[in-house]
């Protein structure tokens, strides 16, 4: 990532440790040298101090205060002498009291630098005798002593020279350990803000299967467990969004179907009432004119009205069941029942219309075959299969009814010998109103709509059904649950 944060936390810690160790080595190099002349300056003016009220007070001799200076010196490092008027001393902590003394004695460097009646002084000279330069303090007492207070001018300045290496060697140090730490403590500090920021991206994709792991001991945390819940509840409402708008989609398409069949409907019955409509008003119409003279002709017209009003109260009744299928406002009632039995009633029912139309009907099944169905529908489906093969019975005029025994179900088998379906009538052949041989349509009183109505029963009942070519014929079977 361009601007990482890990990067930013990483080079702002390296720039602040960086700085600090530059702007303490910059203070140690420019100020330590003063600091620690100001400190020497506050260790000479205390031993000053404690010499003047010492011989204030006619201490000097005083082995006590002797040893107090001593620790004194010791812990300031610096060296004291004391002289009286005869230049004898009178107190001495140093290790080159000579020197000292003879500086004290040396009546014409005293004039000139050190010895006067102000308020004694800081100088930083060379000293004559070792060449060494000192920080010192020199004058009188009060009661007229000559004093020498001094330091090591060079052990400060060595001092501050090894303090500024010693300085830079920790500070480099430091910032090489710094940075190894800055980069861990950066990694694991954006480490969850990074988790968070992958976490968002695949939810930006629709991709609510991350989850970040918590353990709920900061704000990160805590933003964590919020995203966690953020992402459950996107998840369930683009689901249920989803689920709404595919039900939307159903209902549209369900209402554009609804539409389609509405317009369909209005106009195949349009159609199939016009002609017997047109028939019965025209006959009706004869009749009431008087154009019939004879008693045959009369009850011709008559039989015509009759029939025709029978095809249209046909057609009224097949269209109420398959509307009552197609929307399910009559519920199923399941029930066991002998298939068997109900075949035989069947093909007893129209015995009659076989005799007249010349149809052998073969059927061999005896024993009883129980399944699981509504027996009124399944009854409807045998039926409408027995009018179509009546009404398409050609040929030798054969009607074979067969059962094949599966292991949970039955398929029940409707035979007619005749001309076989067109492959592309195949698949019309149970739409409303369908009629493969249209020619024919009338002479046979099919309304077109009984296989649309099987269609709908065995959709019903979420069963097989179907219809196949034979080389004499066509088959349409059915199936039943025996279970």
């Amino acid at each position: 990532m361009k601007h990482s944060i890990k990067k930013q936390i990483t080079y702002i810690f390296l720039i602040i440790l960086a700085g600090t160790v530059l702007s303490c080595m910059l203070a140690n190099l420019f100020f330590l040298k003063s600091y620690y002349l100001l400190n020497k300056r506050r260790n000479i003016n205390e031993a000053y101090s404690v010499l003047n009220e010492a011989s204030r007070q006619g201490l000097l001799m005083d082995s006590s205060f002797h040893e107090r200076l001593r620790v004194l010196c010791e812990v300031s490092d610096i060296s004291v002498v004391v002289l009286d008027n005869d230049s004898n001393i009178i107190a001495s902590i140093s290790s080159d009291d000579t020197n000292l003394v003879r500086q004290l004695s040396d009546n014409e460097l005293i004039s000139q630098l050190y010895y006067t009646d102000e308020e004694p002084s800081f100088q930083i000279i060379r000293d004559l005798y070792s060449g060494n330069k000192y920080l010192q303090m020199c004058g009188v007492l009060y009661n007229n002593e000559k004093f020498l207070i001094r330091c090591a001018y060079v052990a400060v300045e060595d001092s501050v020279l090894i303090a500024n290496k010693f300085l830079f060697y920790v500070g480099l140090i430091g910032l090489i350990i710094g940075c190894g730490l800055t980069v861990v403590i950066a990694d694991r500090i954006t480490k969850p803000i990074v988790r968070l920021t992958e976490i968002s991206t695949q939810m930006a994709n629709l991709d609510f299967n991350a989850k970040y792991e918590s353990s709920g001991e900061n704000e990160v945390d805590v933003l964590g467990e919020n995203i966690n819940m953020l992402s459950d509840k996107l998840e369930e409402t683009i689901s249920e969004l989803k689920t709404a708008n595919s039900e939307l989609l159903k209902d549209i398409e369900k209402r554009d179907k609804i539409e389609d069949m509405r317009q369909e409907f209005i106009s195949n019955v349009s159609h199939e009432l016009k002609t017997p409509i047109a028939l019965i008003q025209s006959y009706s119409e004869g009749l009431k004119e008087g154009i019939i003279d004879d008693e045959e002709s009369r009850d011709y017209y008559l039989d015509v009205i009759i029939d025709e009003s029978n095809r249209m109260n046909l057609l009224v009744k097949d269209l109420m069941s398959l509307s009552e299928l197609e929307f399910g406002n009559k519920p199923l009632e399941i029930e066991r029942f002998d298939i068997v039995e109900l075949l035989k009633n069947k093909i007893a029912a129209s015995g009659i219309i076989f005799k007249q139309n010349d149809i052998k009907l073969e059927f061999e099944e005896k024993d009883p075959l129980f399944v699981w169905s509504d027996e009124f529908r399944t009854e409807e489906v045998i039926q409408n299969y027995l009018s179509n093969a009546i009404h398409y019975c050609m040929n030798e005029k054969i009607i074979k009814i067969f059962i094949e025994k599966k292991d949970e179900t039955v398929r029940i088998n409707v035979y007619n010998s005749g001309n076989p379906i067109k492959e592309e009538d195949m698949q019309y052949i149970w739409d409303k109103f369908y009629k493969a041989d249209k020619a024919r349509s009338r002479d046979y009183g099919g309304s077109g709509i009984g296989l649309s109505i099987v269609k709908a029963i065995m959709t019903s009942f979420d069963m097989d059904y179907g219809c196949s070519n034979t080389d004499d014929g066509v088959i349409f079977y059915f199936e039943l649950p025996i279970k």
